[in-house]
């Protein structure tokens, strides 16, 4: 806070009353009756002179007429004498207490010095000389009075003067010399804070500039800071401590960027990853973290592309075509740049297609017994022609299907008997009438066979002829009389 001025002309020049503080010793109650009992003598001395000079001064009946104008004369210096003593005693009472003579010399011990010529000058009658001299002892503590400010500011600069260039002695007397004036001085007692602080402030820079020097940068940077907080308005340990920590940084951002970038370049890329993130958090708008980073992303993005490469390769190899499909799709959201997904993509869906025909026939076999679907049936087998090695299954597939339309395409010998009265016809086959034994040769399927005979119940049977057996027989006759 600023100091306080001087007071305006005609007001009582005063400064706020001291409260206790360290700057005063144990003995201020002491010094306090030391002072009034020196008052004291100095106003029964004052009173001595007042009262009995008189009794030493002749009447003007005893002097006669000549002597009327010394005693007169004498009178009026006396009287004077008298009041600047007064006056003296008042001025000196006040400063005292606001410890002027602590902060007033040389001119308090000057006034102090006039002041007792005077009293010597009343004690020899020299009431003139004493005048002279009490007026100079005032003078000098009205002009102390009225440059208190000025002792303030003085000493407050030199404070701070001596608290810059670590001259600590002469501070704290200096910060102590304006609290003495003004004991509610905040920008006194602040820096006699710091100036009681500064040295162990000053042994913590010495601690870091040795570590420094020795290359223990994090030991430095602990000794500035605690020197800073020592003194939060010293510059000097914020300054060196934003030095080193910058140097730790800088240090630690360089390694962090060294192995990432020694991870992308040997593929490792959670490790690079990791100490990307180190880097980043350091220097987040850094050029080289910029491009580490678009380094970094695609590379995971080339690892995830082999990756699903590698997983379609895989499907491919066992002919899960629909998985391969699955995967291409993912690649092609990545990239839709992607060659060797798109031509996947296309191979894979037409060979699902293509499996998707064999299985047709393969899941249900019976299917190949009626003659439209055994002939749609030899059509895929002529254009699928043989399949690649890598495509077991496939060439399994195909293998399979030509036995079953070999097999659906051979006529199996069946032997039927009746009775000889029976009409036997076969559906969609024909009429074969009435006969005890017939043998005839049938496709592979399901036939319905059928008996009529006048009279009696018709019969219905069903005969499955199967692919490569042979001499299937079946007896049918109408037997059950209406």
């Amino acid at each position: 806070m600023p100091v306080k001025p001087p007071c305006e002309a005609g007001e009582e020049p005063r400064l706020t009353p001291p409260g206790k503080r360290s700057v005063q010793g144990s003995n201020e109650a002491g010094q306090y009756r030391m002072l009034w009992i020196a008052l004291v003598a100095i106003l029964v001395l004052g009173l001595a002179v007042i009262f009995a000079l008189p009794a030493f001064i002749q009447s003007p009946q005893q002097a006669g007429a000549p002597a009327n104008t010394a005693v007169l004369t004498g009178a009026k210096s006396r009287d004077t004498a008298n009041e600047s003593m007064q006056a003296w005693l008042q001025l000196r009472a006040r400063l005292e207490l606001e410890h002027a003579s602590q902060w007033g010399e040389p001119i308090w011990s000057q006034s102090e010095q006039a002041a007792d010529s005077g009293a010597r000058m009343l004690a020899q009658r020299q009431f003139s000389e004493a005048a002279r001299y009490y007026e100079q002892a005032l003078q000098g503590l009205v002009q102390l009075d009225n440059e208190r400010y000025t002792h303030l500011v003085t000493a407050l600069a030199a404070a701070e003067e001596a608290l810059a260039h670590n001259r600590l002695e002469e501070a704290i007397q200096q910060f102590e010399r304006v609290l003495v004036m003004q004991p509610e001085n905040e920008d006194a007692r602040f820096g006699l804070s710091r100036a009681q602080t500064r040295q162990a402030a000053l042994d913590n820079m010495a601690a870091g500039e040795r570590a420094e020097a020795n290359g223990d940068l994090l030991a430095a940077q602990a000794a500035y800071q605690e020197a800073s907080l020592l003194d939060p308005e010293y510059e000097p340990p914020t300054a060196a401590f934003n030095r080193v920590s910058e140097a730790l940084e800088t240090g630690t951002f360089q390694d962090a960027m060294t192995r990432a970038l020694t991870a992308l370049d040997n593929g490792q890329i959670d490790v690079a990853g990791k100490a990307l993130a180190e880097a980043r958090t350091l220097r987040p708008f850094d050029k080289a973290v910029i491009d580490a980073q678009q380094r970094l992303t695609q590379a995971r993005q080339e690892a995830r592309l082999n990756s699903l490469r590698g997983q379609a390769a895989n499907m491919v190899r066992n002919e899960n075509w629909k998985g391969a499909i699955n995967v291409y799709k993912k690649v092609l959201v990545m990239d839709d740049s992607a060659g060797f997904a798109r031509s996947g993509m296309e191979r894979a869906k037409a060979r699902l297609e293509l499996n998707g025909q064999f299985d047709h026939y393969l899941n249900k076999p019976g299917r190949l017994y009626a003659t439209e679907p055994l002939a749609n049936a030899e059509l895929l087998l002529s254009g699928a022609g043989s399949a690649p090695d890598d495509e077991p299954k496939l060439v399994k597939k195909i293998s399979t299907l030509q036995q079953l339309v070999a097999g659906a395409s051979t006529p199996v010998t069946i032997i039927l008997q009746s009775d000889g009265e029976t009409d036997v016809s076969i559906y969609h086959v024909g009429q074969l009438g009435a006969f005890t034994y017939q043998q005839l040769e049938l496709l592979p399927g399901t036939y319905t066979i059928v008996g009529t005979r006048y009279g009696y119940r018709d019969v219905m049977k069903k005969l499955a002829v199967i692919p490569g057996k042979q001499d299937v027989s079946l007896s049918i006759s109408c037997e059950e009389v209406i």
